[in-house]
């Protein structure tokens, strides 16, 4: 009986934003010498059964050119790289915590002879650096689309209810209409951090604007400028772990509370994850964190 031998594709998991080991939000970043089909990228995203998997793929301008994986020769020097994300439902346009996951490993784990490389996604050209920031070694430093247009709301009662606010201060609402993102302010810290949401009754109910994510913050303390938890059951993620797409936002949000364009924050998740945030021209925002590798190993397709 003929048998064909399995297909090997490398990867590693890593925690992105991560202050320590299996904090900050997980992805796993699969390195493909060739494209796979979308049907091969999907299941592979539901067997890891992670927040975001990230498939790596180097590009090269002669398009004749081999790749070889030979001691990596192709991958540490590439400088341009088709980077496509995937949850376990559905393909992301843009996701931020699982490109630094991804960039990590270029610069880590493949050990990249480059400081920057680029990301070809379905959401533009990416530019991502790897360098000292604040007298430290090694972070990787992203540039990034970030909302500018938002708008003041009068929360909904039910929304409130089901999020498990009640006897709260909120000072003030927000919603971000092109990423059907609420944002509420809260009073102090053990507010938000004591926060038990009931998700199911969140999906169910109807709201008379789109949502897909609520965000909670509060000015933070001598360590953090601002504090927040997320919530998006709407796109099957009750609680992210720290979404740096979403910093953005708050980023925003704080902007003018604050004074200032440049940011240290924390998510209060579980498992808990900074993110240093800076706020350019052009609607972009600068997100710059570590990864810390926590596994690695072969897919087999």
């Amino acid at each position: 009986m003929n048998s064909v031998s399995p297909q090997k594709i490398p990867f590693y998991q890593v925690d992105a934003f991560a202050p320590k080991s299996f904090s900050g939000n997980p992805a796993a970043v699969f390195l493909c010498d060739e494209a796979l089909t979308d049907e091969q990228y999907l299941n592979i995203a539901r067997e890891m059964y992670l927040p975001e998997t990230t498939f790596l793929r180097p590009l090269f301008d002669d398009s004749s050119e081999k790749i070889t994986t030979n001691e990596g020769k192709n991958w540490k020097t590439a400088t341009l790289f088709e980077v496509r994300w995937f949850m376990i439902n559905e393909e992301t346009n843009l996701c931020g915590h699982a490109t630094l996951a991804a960039a990590h490993v270029i610069f880590e784990e493949i050990q990249s002879i480059h400081t920057e490389v680029s990301f070809r996604t379905r959401s533009g050209d990416l530019l991502i650096k790897k360098e000292n920031f604040e007298g430290k070694e090694n972070y990787i430093k992203m540039q990034f689309p970030v909302e500018e247009k938002f708008e003041e709301k009068t929360p909904d009662t039910d929304l409130l209810k089901y999020l498990g606010i009640e006897n709260q201060k909120i000072n003030s609402c927000i919603y971000f209409p092109i990423k059907q993102t609420l944002i509420l302010e809260f009073e102090n810290k053990i507010e938000l951090e004591n926060l038990q949401p009931n998700f199911e009754k969140l999906v169910k109910n109807k709201y008379e604007i789109p949502i897909k994510k609520v965000g909670v913050t509060t000015k933070g303390d001598s360590k953090y400028d601002f504090i927040s938890r997320l919530f998006c059951p709407w796109i099957g993620i009750d609680e992210d772990a720290l979404s740096a797409v979403s910093h953005g936002l708050f980023a925003k949000y704080w902007q003018s509370k604050l004074n200032k364009t440049s940011f240290f924050a924390y998510q209060a998740s579980k498992r808990g994850g900074e993110i240093h945030l800076e706020l350019l021209k052009d609607n972009q925002v600068l997100l710059i964190g570590k990864g810390i590798t926590t596994l690695e190993g072969n897919g087999r397709i």
